[in-house]
């Protein structure tokens, strides 16, 4: 949290020492140094020394930065500068201007130009500007010889993350500029297609109809469907991030526990929670359940060692769950995405499958109380929160919310833990069906 309190000197100060811990953590590991070079290693070490020390250098960072703009030129440049980001980034992902430049060879802004298909003067236009925030440099000042930096070449090492902005940048951002109209037309609504990403993109939907529908429907740019596929892609991309990383989902639950057990993968994907569980625990049997458009991601992804006990369904969570008597019936980052009144009516389809027992495991947000995380990762739960609001109507919650949502839906849920996994965004809800 910013505070009042702080200044320019105490910041420096941290900024100096938490710099000391890591870097004396990789000198003493013998492990690279971070740099803009694009074969430096794309994280610091998953060690809680490195990360609390980054943690608090990001936050003074980010402090010392507003400090030295100053208060007048803060919002002026947030205004005019950060749409012009998040434009130029789009421009390079949709024209794959990652994949124009190659690791180990300078490129000429006219060969970037001949790849991409956009033209040379406004090639270099966004290249000057996206070069500001590190995105590709040029080998000495106006040498007209661009190469990559490692924040550029990340769409190139991570395929995957051109989906993540895709999504977000095409979808969410063009729908946030809808956000203030959305709430005043809307208010309070709880209905799905009430929010800014309806009124974007879907506003001749009824209100019961969804962002999903829409991913499902919308055939512009491609076949129907294609919006689908580029939203798994999306999620699949977080489980690289350190935050949002996959594992984290063995460290919140003692899944070994279970012995031989069926465990339901509600709006799976199309599988990479499943292949982690499977892999790390031999006992357990999923079933990944979600749109049926995702089947052939999930047959090729899905390794052929863990095929006979990794099976896709296609399931609605709107309508009753059909496996019965499974032992865990699982929901990582569902509920989020819907409304009180949508999340109680997934809650309640499990009912009638479950037997005495049974669990239900929800891995999601879990927003603490102010200052009891680090700034950045404030900063990332309620720019999700935000995300939820624009695209879905819905929100994320705190434990207190948690408890009074499967309170409502049926008074036989006993919410039994909480676990926060070190380093991980989300938590694991472990909740008993007493039958």
């Amino acid at each position: 949290m910013f505070s009042l309190d702080d200044n320019l000197a105490d910041l420096a100060a941290l900024i100096s020492s938490s710099t000391a811990v890591i870097t004396r953590y990789l000198e003493e590991n013998r492990l690279p140094q971070p740099s803009f070079r694009p074969d430096a290693p794309g994280a610091l070490p998953e060690v809680p020394e490195v990360q609390g020390a980054r943690m608090a250098l990001i936050e003074a960072a980010a402090k010392i930065q507003h400090l030295a703009t100053g208060a007048d030129d803060f919002l002026w440049q947030q205004s005019l500068v950060l749409k012009h980001d998040q434009a130029v980034i789009d421009v390079f992902n949709q024209f794959d201007v990652w994949d124009a430049v190659s690791l180990n060879q300078p490129a000429t802004y006219a060969s970037i130009a001949a790849k991409t298909g956009l033209s040379e003067p406004n090639l270099r236009r966004l290249m000057r500007h996206a070069m500001t925030i590190g995105l590709f440099t040029e080998t000495a000042p106006g040498s007209e010889q661009v190469v990559h930096t490692a924040s550029s070449y990340v769409c190139v090492r991570r395929p995957l993350w051109k989906a993540w902005i895709g999504h977000n940048i095409e979808e969410v951002a063009a729908s946030s500029i809808n956000l203030t109209k959305a709430l005043r037309t809307y208010g309070d609504s709880q209905e799905p297609a009430q929010c800014a990403m309806g009124l974007t993109f879907f506003p001749d939907f009824t209100p019961e109809q969804t962002f999903f529908d829409w991913l499902s429907a919308d055939a512009n740019g491609g076949e129907k469907g294609w919006r689908v596929g580029r939203f798994g892609q999306a999620m699949s991309s977080m489980a690289s991030l350190g935050l949002a990383r996959i594992d984290h989902i063995n460290a919140g639950f003692d899944w070994d526990s279970l012995g031989k057990a069926t465990v339901v993968d509600i709006g799976g994907s199309i599988g990479h929670t499943a292949i982690e569980l499977a892999s790390k625990h031999p006992d357990l049997t999923l079933i990944i359940q979600d749109f049926a458009s995702l089947e052939p991601q999930h047959a090729a992804l899905v390794p052929s060692n863990l095929r006979s006990r990794i099976s896709f369904q296609a399931h609605d969570f709107f309508t009753p769950q059909t496996v019965h008597g499974a032992d865990v019936y699982f929901l990582k980052h569902i509920l989020h995405d819907w409304s009180d009144h949508y999340a109680l009516r997934i809650l309640r389809n499990l009912i009638p499958a479950l037997k005495p027992g049974a669990r239900v495991i929800i891995m999601d947000g879990v927003v603490p109380p102010r200052d009891a995380v680090p700034l950045t990762v404030e900063r990332l739960l309620t720019s999700l929160d935000l995300q939820m609001m624009t695209v879905c109507n819905s929100k994320e919650r705190m434990a207190v919310d948690w408890m009074a949502l499967f309170k409502e839906a049926d008074e036989r849920f006993d919410l039994k833990a909480i676990v926060q996994p070190p380093g991980s965004a989300a938590a694991l809800i472990e909740v008993i069906w007493k039958g």
